[in-house]
C-alpha cells in the first residue's frame, strides 16, 4: 500500500508541485476562498431574515451574497460549492422577499375584510382612513398633522 501511495499522483506531499502549477490550481479550486465563505454565511443570513419581516434586508443580503459568490470564483471561472450554495440561498431570499411583498401589497389594496381593518384601525389612530391617506399622498397634499387622541 505504501508503495503505491508513492507513486499515487493524487496524494499531496509537503513542496510537491508539478511544474506547471497546475496541481496547485487544482487544490486552491477545491478549497472554498475566504468570498466564498462570506457570500454563504451572508446567503444563510438573507434567508433568515425573511422570517423577522423586515422588507428590505433580505433583498439587499440576497444579492450581496449573489455578487460575492460571482466574484469568488477563480482564474478558470470554477466555482466552489459554498460559492453555488450562496447564489442558491440569495435567489431564494430574493424571491421569497418580493413574493413576501407582492402578497402585502395585494392585500393592502385589495377590496375585503383585511382592508377594511386597516381603514378603521387608521380612522381610529390619524382620525382618516388609509385611502384617504393614499388619496392625499398621491395628489401631493398629504397632511401628517394628525392628532392622537387620548395618549
Amino acid at each position: 500500500m505504501q508503495e503505491n501511495e508513492h507513486n499515487n499522483p493524487y496524494v499531496r506531499r509537503p513542496g510537491s508541485v508539478s511544474g506547471d502549477g497546475a496541481d496547485e490550481r487544482r487544490l486552491e479550486a477545491g478549497m472554498p476562498n475566504s468570498m466564498a465563505k462570506a457570500a454563504s454565511t451572508v446567503g444563510i443570513i438573507a434567508v433568515a431574515s425573511i422570517f423577522t419581516m423586515l422588507l428590505y434586508p433580505a433583498i439587499v443580503l440576497g444579492a450581496t451574497a449573489v455578487i460575492l459568490a460571482l466574484l469568488s470564483r477563480d482564474r478558470e471561472g470554477r466555482m466552489h460549492d459554498k460559492a453555488k450554495s450562496a447564489i442558491t440561498t440569495g435567489v431564494v431570499a430574493i424571491v421569497a422577499d418580493a413574493a413576501v411583498i407582492i402578497f402585502a401589497m395585494t392585500l393592502l389594496f385589495s377590496n375585503g375584510s383585511f382592508k377594511q381593518q386597516i381603514n378603521d384601525s387608521f380612522k381610529q389612530t390619524y382620525g382618516q382612513t388609509f385611502d384617504d391617506m393614499w388619496e392625499d399622498a398621491m395628489d401631493g397634499q398629504l397632511d401628517l398633522d394628525y392628532t392622537l387622541g387620548n395618549l
